[in-house]
């Protein structure tokens, strides 16, 4: 009877490297080859508890190997993560009214539990509507207020990778450091207006915290 190769420590640290927000991993095995220890160094934005039960199901899945839960150690460093998830604005919902020169656009975003708006103006084609949302969408993180920046629009498209729809966004910032252009993307799922939103805080979220933290 053929005996069951045991995955030697090599192969199980480049399992668990592949796991959202693992930084480094050491595997320890005995003389025989059974696994003894695993230590994984990850970011802060998930809890230990968390990364033991990916490290178990990963090693299931792709190497049928069970391990104590015991066995396996986490260190975390603070990479910003939970902090920046904290302080971030949020998509909160997005109307539309007709007026006399066109659509107006109203995006609201939210932070700790307060919400935030902006709005604009433009026509009711596709791309338009691309514009106004995503200048909307500035306005309402300066109607937030304390960041000390200008941001302005420079454009928004939307483009297919592979068989998914993402919209990207490029936004210009001028700020006490100097100017700077800033990028953005989401996947467009089945809104719209939401994956526009979504990319334009994804071009500007993270660098608005740096600014606020410095």
């Amino acid at each position: 009877m053929a005996v069951e190769r045991q995955p030697n420590t090599g192969e199980i640290e480049d399992v668990i490297c592949r796991l959202k927000d693992v930084i480094a991993v050491s595997a320890v095995a005995d003389a025989a080859g059974q696994l003894q220890e695993i230590h994984v160094l990850t970011g802060s934005s998930r809890s230990p508890k968390q990364v033991v039960r990916d490290v178990e199901s990963a090693l299931m899945a792709r190497l049928h190997v069970s391990v104590d839960h015991k066995i396996i150690s986490i260190a975390q460093v603070d990479d910003g993560s939970a902090r920046y998830d904290q302080t971030r604005l949020k998509f909160s919902d997005v109307s539309i009214s007709l007026n006399g020169t066109g659509t107006e656009f109203t995006v609201r975003l939210s932070k700790d539990s307060q919400t935030y708006a902006g709005t604009a103006t433009g026509f009711s084609s596709r791309s338009a509507q691309m514009k106004c949302i995503a200048t909307a969408t500035l306005r309402a993180i300066e109607d937030c207020g304390r960041n000390g920046v200008q941001l302005t629009l420079d454009d928004v498209s939307e483009v297919s990778v592979g068989d998914r729809k993402v919209a990207l966004v490029l936004v210009s910032m001028v700020g006490d450091r100097g100017d700077d252009v800033l990028t953005g993307s989401a996947v467009i799922k089945q809104d719209l207006w939401k994956g526009v939103v979504n990319a334009t805080l994804d071009a500007v979220n993270r660098r608005l915290c740096a600014i606020r933290d410095s």
